[in-house]
């Protein structure tokens, strides 16, 4: 979360990528002052909010500053990256073609750029292969501004996948000249004897986390590694940690290839102490060498001293984003009250808006993908952080069996089959964490994919410390063991695999109902599954659906929910039918339905169960056969004021398809609204036969 520069006189000074705040006060760490002297790293990794575009700016700086160096920079837009997707569309589900393909293109395009730079030094050395290599430049620089868009320029001229993909693949070092051009580069930058410096940030816009996108990844780190065989060279790539961590797991290159080239970005909490002192002296103008002493100046009460810098600390990730996200909030409410320095109460306020707001984000981000999320997270506010997995189930099975949400977010608890699904979608958004037997980390989700390990009754999940003040959890602090071991993802990415778990809910259900035979020997099997595609498809509409509700009575329905008219079409019901119990008669048979149906539930038409039924047959069409099924609905109606719609199995598997996306949750009430218009307008005309089907049903 990033405050607003409005909101405090602060503004730019303690924003993480203002330039102005790096270049007069930027800390210089370990890890940044090993990076300008030595050739050690290729790779540089980090969580997000560690400072890899500060370090990326600070030493593009630093070398841009040395006029004995050449130096290429290369931060691609969301843009650039999606266009390189397509290419490898045909490789889908097979990692290693698909990162060998782009180490290959990756290689070619960085190793063009850098000839483009050094163009001038082709033309000295005399050597058979730098004509040709020069001509491919001035087409390389005529086909795009950027260097992804001159690579896709390139790639179009290579022919389409066929069987052979090994082969073309092969075939390509060739066609792109990758020998030659690396022959040559390697005579001209030793003959040049000027260093060569290739700065690489942002590999994470655009990225998505399937084998495509990791492997688009993944070749381009190769391809900074295969820079390093040229001579004065030192190319620096900075990546996200899901991103390499995403890679360390499908690379089987990566520990002979990429491990020993990897510098991963640390912050203790004396670094973090002197990079905000830094900010603090710069923007306040404070004279005071020491930092404690800086530090004590703009602090007041419990926020005094180390301690009181800890208690900061313990409230963020030990990160430098998410302590300037705090400080600089707290800057504003004390400068809001007229005083120039903070105190605890501004610390925690902040900290809880800063909580509040990350669970706000969250829960609106995942709203229609996944509905029931508010419903889950509430389960375990003022609780505890940490839950054994089988309290978690405990408290979730609670949930479960209630039916008191509003209609989206019951929809979503008829669906999830188990607790151990809900865990796994609140797994995948990056509310829980879980930590493997026997391993001391709590990994958090930061793709949306599922978690590489099955849940068993021995996992042990943390409810992510971002949202533990919102939650009013019975911790609120981290120590700096704990926060090392969480290794996460915390901005929100909507992707969840809570739509996966729910198509597969909701085609369990479709399918299951090709295996039921018609007539008596099927008719119970068939009225449970008609209880169970009604809860879902009229969730929220209907409360406490029942089978055989009144099972000791004469008059016996087949399944009787409440309806309090939450929707416009049950709302109607409702009011126009005064059907505060709905019957749905259930009938195993694909044949008309008869008079003793009709008669049947025209008996049970009263009191409660007002004047509108449902009988759900096998029939294959919805409408109302011309003859005894419309003047049989006709007659109850005018002889007895009383609406009988038929349903059908194939209806509600109709509706059953469409809830598989949760954005559709409210199509069911549409459609059935238009049923009974259609009953109104058509069916009940005196003097008129139906209409045909609009097919919109």
């Amino acid at each position: 979360m990033t405050i607003a520069h409005s909101r405090t006189p602060l503004g730019d000074l303690l924003a993480e990528k203002d330039h102005a705040m790096l270049d007069a006060a930027f800390f210089e760490t370990g890890e940044y002052k090993s990076l300008t002297t030595a050739f050690d790293y290729t790779i540089i990794v980090g969580r997000r909010g560690t400072g890899k575009s500060a370090l990326f700016y600070r030493l593009g700086k630093f070398w841009t500053a040395d006029t004995d160096l050449i130096l290429l920079k290369f931060a691609p837009e969301e843009i650039e990256i999606f266009g390189l997707r397509p290419y490898a569309n045909q490789l889908r589900d097979r990692f290693n073609l698909i990162r060998a393909y782009y180490r290959l293109a990756w290689r070619y395009a960085l190793y063009m750029e850098i000839a483009s730079s050094i163009s001038s030094h082709l033309q000295i050395l005399q050597l058979p292969t730098a004509g040709a290599i020069l001509e491919d430049l001035k087409a390389w620089r005529k086909s795009g501004i950027s260097i992804s868009e001159r690579l896709r320029s390139r790639l179009k001229d290579v022919p389409p996948f066929t069987e052979n993909i090994e082969g073309q693949i092969a075939d390509l070092n060739t066609r792109l000249q990758l020998v030659n051009l690396e022959t040559c580069l390697k005579h001209t930058l030793a003959a040049a004897e000027q260093p060569f410096f290739v700065l690489i940030d942002d590999l994470d816009e655009g990225y998505q986390p399937d084998e495509i996108g990791i492997g688009l990844i993944c070749g381009f780190v190769h391809a900074a590694v295969d820079l390093t065989r040229l001579p004065n060279t030192k190319t620096l790539v900075f990546l996200r940690d899901n991103i390499f961590r995403a890679e360390a797991r499908l690379d089987p290159d990566y520990s002979r290839t990429i491990e020993g080239k990897v510098l991963r970005l640390h912050w203790d909490e004396l670094n973090l102490f002197n990079m905000i002192c830094n900010r603090l002296r710069t923007a306040f103008g404070a004279t005071a060498q020491e930092n404690l002493k800086v530090w004590n100046q703009y602090t007041a009460r419990n926020i005094q001293g180390k301690e009181g810098f800890r208690r900061c600390l313990q409230l963020t990730l030990y990160r430098p984003r998410d302590l300037m996200s705090l400080l600089n909030d707290a800057f504003f409410r004390a400068t809001s009250q007229g005083r120039s320095a903070i105190v605890d109460d501004d610390v925690e306020q902040s900290a809880k808006e800063i909580s509040e707001t990350r669970l706000n984000d969250l829960l609106k981000e995942y709203k229609f993908v996944f509905p029931g999320l508010e419903t889950f997270v509430s389960c375990f506010a003022n609780k505890s952080p940490e839950h054994d997995f089988a309290n978690a189930c405990v408290l979730l099975k609670t949930v479960l069996a209630t039916d008191r949400s509003p209609p989206l977010q019951q929809q979503d608890l008829v669906i999830f089959k188990s607790p151990e699904d809900v865990i796994r979608g609140l797994y995948s958004v990056g509310f829980f964490g879980l930590q493997k037997l026997g391993g001391t980390n709590f990994m958090f989700c930061h793709d949306g994919k599922s978690p590489t390990v099955e849940f068993t009754q021995d996992t042990r999940l943390l409810i992510h410390p971002c949202y533990w003040m919102a939650l009013n959890l019975t911790r609120n602090i981290l120590q700096p063991e704990e926060a090392a071991e969480i290794n996460d993802e915390y901005d929100i990415e909507v992707t969840s695999e809570t739509p996966e778990i729910r198509r597969k809910s909701i085609s369990k259900v479709i399918d299951a109902l090709a295996a039921i035979p018609l007539g008596d020997e099927g008719a119970h099997v068939f009225e449970e599954w008609c209880l169970e595609a009604v809860k879902i498809v009229f969730a929220g509409a209907l409360r406490n659906l029942q089978l055989k509700a009144n099972k000791d009575a004469t008059q016996r329905r087949d399944i009787v929910g409440t309806n309090v008219g939450e929707t416009p079409t049950w709302k109607r019901v409702l009011e126009l039918y005064s059907a505060s119990q709905v019957i749905f008669e259930v009938k195993n048979y694909s044949t008309d339905i008869g008079p003793a149906e009709f008669r049947q539930m025209n008996s049970y038409l009263a009191l409660e169960y007002g004047n509108c039924g449902f009988i759900i047959t096998r029939s294959a069409q919805c409408e109302l056969v011309k003859g005894k099924e419309l003047d049989w609905v006709r007659e109850i109606y005018y002889a007895h004021k009383k609406l009988i719609i038929k349903l059908t199995a194939d209806f509600l598997t109709t509706q059953l398809h469409r809830l598989q996306n949760p954005v559709k949750h409210n199509v069911p009430d549409e459609v059935l609204g238009r049923l009974i218009d259609r009953y109104v307008r058509s069916y009940l005309a005196l003097g008129s036969s139906p209409s045909q089907p609009t097919g919109n049903i």
